[in-house]
């Protein structure tokens, strides 16, 4: 279904025949179509010549024929000769018709010995059957056969467009000057050309088979030359001048009828037989007309001698009937039924025809293709550039447009802040820069105290994402708490990879003696867990650096405040010392011993806060024992919260190194937090299991998706923590800020 031309285009066409180049061009007028341009010429056409002398003379012919007609047209249309071609009508099942295609390329593929990509295929749909389905013509031809004929195109520079069907086009013709009359007829058209001799046959106004035979007016030549010792040329000249179909009178006929009969009897012959063929096939029938055309139509007693071997009608077309023909076109007049071939190629181009074939290579078809891209790609970008040309002025005189305005709007300016108009140079980028604005100066003061702000609400929100009550979790301890233990002080801790600084002092102990301090003493600067038990006085916790490295270690946490613009971390528990106690009597705490330092971190410290995973427990009991029994039960004790969430301790950080045997009074004045003391009483002192208790420190890791043993902020610094004095030695009171365990005063166990 290629190749579909019409609309009034003008073509070069040329019917490059076996023996001769024919050149038609149609015109359309009021009346009808009009022959403005025919020639033709002849040349030799003898089989035996080789291929590239063959090749030679016809491109001498085509160049004469185009210089004699003038034509400067550069797309050509041509017709392949009908024995080149394979031709079949199929009727095909009720399929969507874009798969007729599809069924087309499989059928031709069954019935050709070749790749696809050899060959220059097409079809095109006849009609509709009974069925509901197409009756189809397919055509295919080998690209090589194509080739030929372009390659003599292609010496006259000439680009092709349409590669018609030879039998086909004139078919077209004769069917458009109306040769094979009423729809009811079977009609049969013969082209007797130089080489074959092409039949088709149209019934009830359809067309429906074609079939090439290997018999021309070539054959005639040759006969003749071999009976009379004669060369191609001479006798292609007697058969012209002299030649005749036999008459059927021995007498009459001679010894040149009775060749010339012989060559027309194998003619005959396969023309019945391809009329039998006919009628053996779906919709065919009896072909009750003949029509006539080409050049062996030009015989003498050729239409008798047919119709008494056909015993049907036979006559010549007649292709010029209703045609015009222009004083350009005159030379169609001596052989008139040789040009239905050039005619139908030329209908082509002025409207839709019956059979519609194009066997142009896909290569062709291929490079057509991207000669026209490159085409519309150079337009564009000519078009581009010339928009470019006609932009460019344009944009700089709206250039200038606005530079007039950033002027205007200067000159505003400068009337509220004459420096930040001056400091603006548009129209000089190299002037010196001057300080800027007053205004601007308060606008980034301003924006700086609105970001503060808002990094100050963002750590907020944070802080009430993230609460936690630790109901549950207290409730999970006291769950376990065997009896004969007291706490004295639980505290939530951050258990795992904290930032510390490198070398920083660690919770230690130190300072005075059993009767200067009690048995613990504040937390000395870089002294160990366990500090020197003798006289002398309490260090104070030296401030940590930045964080240098990162270790396991447990926090305590407290709960986290916010302190003005930055915050800072709360410990919930003196980390360094205060102000120096004033008590003067042994076994009295110091009520300042906290320390302002202990309630709020350094100012400046670093914003953010540790998100706690655990809980620390301090307290006493009874006997190791027990304390061994809690830890114990902490490992194992599961606890379902109310969100259904399993509660259970992930790990419990013990150790017995922690464990201290002290006097059973000290619950009455029990420590609170991690290296805090108490007041002993003046002299040494040596308890017993009577009077004693044993004080200890657990931290119990949680196992829940809430936890999360890392700061908030990422990279965190771990907070500055203040120095202070030790207690003061002369009444013995200890550092640190120690709570009365309420618990241990109302119970004597």
């Amino acid at each position: 279904m290629a190749g579909i031309t019409g609309g009034n285009k003008k073509r070069l066409v040329l019917d490059i025949g076996a023996s001769a180049i024919r050149l038609a061009e149609l015109a359309q007028t009021k009346t009808g179509y009009q022959l403005v341009k025919y020639y033709q010429q002849e040349f030799n056409s003898d089989p035996a010549l080789d291929e590239a002398k063959r090749k030679a003379i016809r491109e001498k012919a085509l160049a004469d024929v185009l210089k004699e007609a003038k034509v400067r047209t550069r797309k050509a249309i041509f017709g392949v000769p009908g024995q080149s071609v394979f031709t079949r009508s199929r009727a095909l099942p009720p399929v969507p018709e874009y798969k007729v295609s599809q069924i087309v390329r499989y059928e031709i593929q069954q019935q050709i010995p070749f790749s696809l990509d050899q060959i220059a295929m097409d079809y095109q749909i006849l009609g509709r059957t009974e069925a509901g389905g197409y009756d189809v013509m397919m055509a295919a031809i080998k690209v090589d056969v194509v080739d030929k004929l372009v390659e003599i195109l292609q010496s006259s520079r000439r680009a092709i467009e349409i590669a018609d069907v030879n039998p086909l086009a004139a078919y077209n013709w004769l069917k458009h000057t109306g040769e094979f009359g009423d729809a009811g007829d079977c009609v049969a058209l013969i082209d007797m050309g130089a080489a074959t001799t092409d039949i088709v046959i149209e019934r009830e106004g359809q067309f429906r088979f074609t079939r090439p035979l290997n018999i021309g007016g070539n054959d005639l030549t040759l006969a003749i030359g071999s009976a009379f010792k004669q060369n191609f040329a001479d006798a292609e000249r007697i058969k012209r001048e002299r030649g005749f179909a036999p008459t059927g009178d021995p007498k009459t006929d001679g010894a040149g009828g009775e060749i010339i009969g012989n060559v027309l009897q194998r003619l005959v012959s396969e023309v019945v037989r391809s009329f039998a063929y006919f009628r053996s096939l779906p919709g065919g029938g009896q072909v009750n007309r003949v029509i006539l055309c080409g050049g062996g139509s030009c015989l003498r007693n050729i239409i008798p001698y047919l119709q008494r071997q056909l015993g049907i009608e036979v006559r010549i077309a007649q292709p010029l009937a209703g045609l015009a023909v222009a004083p350009g076109g005159q030379q169609v007049s001596g052989r008139p039924e040789q040009a239905c071939v050039a005619l139908g190629m030329a209908l082509r181009c002025q409207q839709q025809v019956a059979i519609e074939i194009n066997l142009i290579p896909p290569r062709v078809l291929e490079a057509a293709r991207r000669r026209e891209a490159a085409f519309y790609w150079g337009l564009s970008i000519v078009s581009l550039a010339l928009t470019m040309a006609c932009i460019i002025p344009q944009r700089a005189k709206e250039d200038e447009r606005v530079l007039k305005e950033i002027t205007k709007v200067q000159a505003q300016i400068r009337k509220y802040d004459p420096e930040l108009a001056f400091a603006v140079q548009v129209d000089n980028p190299n002037a010196p820069s001057l300080p800027e604005s007053s205004k601007l100066s308060a606008f980034r003061k301003v924006k700086s105290q609105i970001t503060d702000l808002k990094a100050t609400m963002e750590n907020l929100e944070k802080e009430r994402k993230f609460r936690h009550f630790w109901l549950e979790e207290l409730s999970f301890v006291n769950d376990v708490r065997p009896t004969k233990m007291w706490f004295s002080a639980v505290e939530t801790s951050t258990i795992g990879n904290i930032p510390q600084a490198a070398g920083a002092a660690r919770l230690g102990m130190g300072g005075g003696g059993v009767q200067g301090g009690g048995l613990f003493s504040g937390l000395a600067g870089g002294g160990g867990l366990l500090g020197n038990v003798g006289g002398g006085p309490a260090g104070g916790v030296a401030a940590l650096a930045e964080p240098t490295e990162i270790r396991d270690t447990v926090e305590s946490t407290g709960f986290p405040i916010f302190s003005g613009a930055s915050a800072s971390y709360s410990t919930g528990i003196s980390i360094g010392g205060g102000d120096a106690g004033d008590e003067e009597e042994g076994g009295r705490p110091s009520r300042r011993g906290r320390g302002r330092s202990g309630r709020r971190g350094a100012s400046g410290g670093p914003k953010g806060f540790l998100r706690p995973n655990g809980i620390r427990v301090i307290g006493f009991a009874k006997s190791g024992a027990i304390i061994q029994e809690f830890v114990e039960e902490l490992k194992k004790h599961e606890r379902t919260q109310a969100n259904n969430i399993l509660l259970k301790a992930k790990e419990v950080h013990f150790s017995e190194a922690s464990v201290l045997r002290v006097d059973r009074a000290t619950l009455m004045n029990a420590w609170t937090e991690s290296g805090g003391g108490f007041s002993g009483g003046g002299g040494g002192y040596s308890p017993t299991e009577e009077n004693s208790v044993y004080s200890f420190e657990v931290n119990i890791e949680f196992d829940s998706p809430f936890y999360e043993a890392k700061p908030r902020v990422s990279a965190l610094p771990m907070p500055q923590r203040g120095s202070g004095m030790s207690g003061s030695r002369r009444g013995g009171g200890s550092t640190g800020s120690r709570r009365r365990n309420r618990l241990a005063e109302e119970s004597d166990e």
